[in-house]
């Protein structure tokens, strides 16, 4: 007796991005690539996306929509502000000119009298990573002596913050906005007349604060 052999109309279909072949039930999404039809199974239409495929029969946005999700961008609204500004008639623009020196530098008001420098000399640390390093000593030796002063040069002004066992000098740059810790110090006698009568504290997260 022959042996009837069973026929089937099921084609594989093999997915276009990790090339699979889907099994018998198994649907495949198709998308559009350039004028290209690709057939992707399910686990792989995230990567078809990434890709940039379109699924077939989702309307792609003609030039005018383009345009217009475009200027909903900030790139686009401020092109299409430019362009308002400077219309077709418009025979020449005239740009405001940016002085060499000041590309790139943003010029800082320096206070004048010395309590304002100083104000400013402790908002400059307490914005800095200094702090930090305050606070892990207070934790463990307690509140320190502070002291703020000018120092030779006009913009810079000195903070020491000492305790009976170490010390640490820093300067605020009030041009420049930066603080750098210049030295520290395990003897109290380092700082010789420096330490003066102190006039700020510091607080346990190793803010200043100016005495009022």
């Amino acid at each position: 007796m022959a042996t009837r052999r069973l026929q089937t109309s099921h084609e594989p279909v093999n997915c276009e991005i990790c090339g699979r072949s889907l099994l018998r039930g198994e649907f495949p999404t198709t998308f559009r690539a350039g004028n290209e039809l690709r057939p992707v199974c399910e686990l792989c239409i995230g990567r078809a996306f990434d890709e940039g495929w379109v699924r077939e029969g989702t309307t792609i946005a003609g030039p005018s929509q383009t345009r217009t999700t475009r200027a909903r961008s900030l790139v686009g609204r401020l092109r299409a502000r430019l362009e308002e500004g400077h219309g077709s008639g418009a025979q020449e623009t005239a740009w405001p000119v940016t002085q060499p020196e000041t590309l790139g530098h943003h010029v800082h008001a320096v206070p004048t009298d010395v309590a304002g420098k100083l104000a400013r000399a402790v908002e400059l640390f307490n914005a800095s990573e200094h702090p930090k390093t305050l606070a892990g000593v207070i934790r463990s030796l307690g509140s320190p002596h502070v002291r703020l002063g000018p120092s030779s040069e006009d913009v810079v002004i000195e903070i020491i913050v000492a305790w009976e066992l170490c010390w640490y000098r820093f300067e605020a740059d009030l041009d420049g906005e930066v603080v750098r810790r210049r030295a520290q110090g395990y003897e109290l006698t380092d700082l010789a007349d420096d330490l003066g009568d102190p006039n700020a504290a510091a607080e346990p997260d190793g803010r200043l604060i100016l005495a009022l």
